[in-house]
């Protein structure tokens, strides 16, 4: 795996449970306390222990804590303001999800996420990932309940073994935080 992705797990460890939980996350999985190095790969199995020691002590699973992880990317501001590039609403936004590993993958060389499949299958949306790893799926939906709130969309989201399943009942259901092309500050945290 990538280290930027070690390193998001590391920060948001850090951010949502402080330092001593890091701390223990590292001890348990034998990483470097001071952190990963961004540009270099590690083991995937490296990364799913990760998320499940950093789980555990609240009784999270390993995929429920990769949701928690894509929701607080999501609202992290440089990673936001790319993805609010992507659709002036909600629907456009899901839709261009297919052009998320390529758009990551040029602000971080070498970081090679797998390939989604967006499809309309009626009123909802089916999203596939290709990878045998639910991790990234959870991350994604963690990522997607997360845009959905920022673009104030009520949003259903259930897994199952084809992928994702996105129904929307609400497309104005509250007013969506704000945002600005051309301005970074509008809607800055």
């Amino acid at each position: 795996m990538h280290g930027m992705i070690n390193r998001a797990i590391e920060d948001f460890v850090r951010d949502a449970y402080g330092e001593g939980a890091w701390l223990a996350v590292a001890a348990a999985t034998g990483s470097d306390s001071r952190g990963f190095r961004l540009l270099h790969d590690y083991p995937d199995d490296l990364t799913r222990a990760l998320l499940a020691e950093a789980g555990a002590p609240m009784g999270k699973t390993g995929p429920e804590l990769a949701e928690d992880l894509g929701a607080w990317l999501a609202a992290q501001s440089g990673l936001r303001r790319l993805l609010r590039f992507a659709g002036s609403d909600f629907s456009e936004f899901v839709l261009s999800l297919v052009e998320l590993p390529g758009r990551l993958r040029m602000v971080i060389p070498g970081l090679d996420l797998p390939p989604v499949q967006v499809e309309l299958e009626g009123e909802d949306y089916r999203i596939r990932i290709a990878s045998a790893d639910p991790l990234w799926l959870h991350a994604v939906a963690g990522m997607l309940q997360a845009m959905a709130d920022d673009y104030g969309v009520l949003a259903v989201l259930a897994l199952d073994r084809d992928g994702l399943r996105l129904s929307v009942p609400l497309s104005a259901y509250t007013e969506g935080r704000p945002f600005s092309i051309s301005d970074p500050a509008v809607g800055a945290a």
